[in-house]
């Protein structure tokens, strides 16, 4: 598998539409992206027909997301988590994506204000693995994207997640590491990637302010070298959150706006991103 470049869809709308996917996915095809990743939060409202046919034409890959709702909390409810993300999961796999990944076992925001007890890590392991195991089945990766501390007290780490999945024990799970969290959590983002090495195929690519990759502060050298130095080849995702629902903006704490507009974050950030990864050695 080679490295892609993707963007999340939250760049032009906070929910997929038939009108918001005709414009999104025509628009990261002109901008040479191969990846656009899906928010799963409302399954049932997406056309999954039109998609499929709208990515196909485009030559667009799918990849789904979500965070859970507040009231099927993974460590409180397993089965409510359980039945949330399964639905979600068939969902994304008859859009084509063969990744589901985003704080798959808690809502966004949610801390007990106290360190993680190995009894709400067992819950997570017990609402998760029989979605792994789905998962599997269907030939698809189920991601676990630890959050900086601001957002989940739960999963903060590549070492932290990684000790998670060992828990789960199924070969189809993955660390799906974000570089703004990372910026404020590991000991230094190339630490990050060199501790989950390949176990970590699928990468939230955010700047410091979650803006325009490239005007922050993220050490993007470091990033792309220790990417480089682990024999990365799997999916780069920018996730610039220009648009957003707001109960996920409230959650993440944006409150202003983080690039003037799309075309900020397609014509710089993409251009950025897609630069390091050929200096690098990660694409052609």
């Amino acid at each position: 598998m080679a490295t892609r470049i993707g963007m999340h869809f939250s760049l032009w709308a906070s929910a997929w539409t038939r009108e918001a996917a005709e414009q999104a996915v025509p628009e990261a095809a002109r901008y040479g992206l191969e990846v656009i990743e899906i928010p799963l939060l409302a399954p049932e409202t997406i056309d999954v027909p039109h998609a499929r046919d709208l990515l196909a034409a485009h030559k667009i890959s799918p990849s789904g997301s979500l965070c859970l709702p507040d009231d099927k909390l993974a460590t409180k409810d397993p089965a409510a988590a359980r039945d949330f993300v399964l639905r979600a999961l068939e969902t994304a796999h008859a859009l084509g994506c063969k990744f589901l990944g985003g704080v798959t076992y808690s809502a966004l925001g949610y801390k007990t204000g106290k360190a993680p007890t190995e009894a709400e890590y067992e819950n997570i392991v017990v609402a998760l693995r029989p979605v792994a195991k789905r998962a599997e089945e269907l030939g698809m990766l189920l991601g676990l994207e630890p959050c900086n501390r601001y957002e989940t007290h739960l999963l903060n780490t590549a070492a932290q997640s990684l000790a998670l999945l060992d828990r789960i024990g199924a070969p189809n799970t993955t660390v799906h590491l974000d570089t703004y969290h990372m910026n404020i959590e590991e000991k230094g983002i190339g630490h990050g990637f060199r501790v989950a090495g390949a176990r970590a195929p699928y990468i939230h690519i955010s700047e410091s302010d979650r803006g325009v990759p490239g005007t922050g502060t993220i050490d993007w050298d470091d990033a792309f070298a220790a990417l480089a130095g682990i024999g990365f080849a799997g999916d780069l995702v920018i996730e610039s959150f220009v648009t957003l629902p707001p109960e996920i903006a409230s959650a993440l704490c944006v409150w202003r706006p983080v690039a003037k507009d799309r075309y900020e974050v397609l014509e710089q950030g993409v251009s950025t991103i897609f630069g390091l990864a050929r200096k690098h050695g990660l694409t052609g």
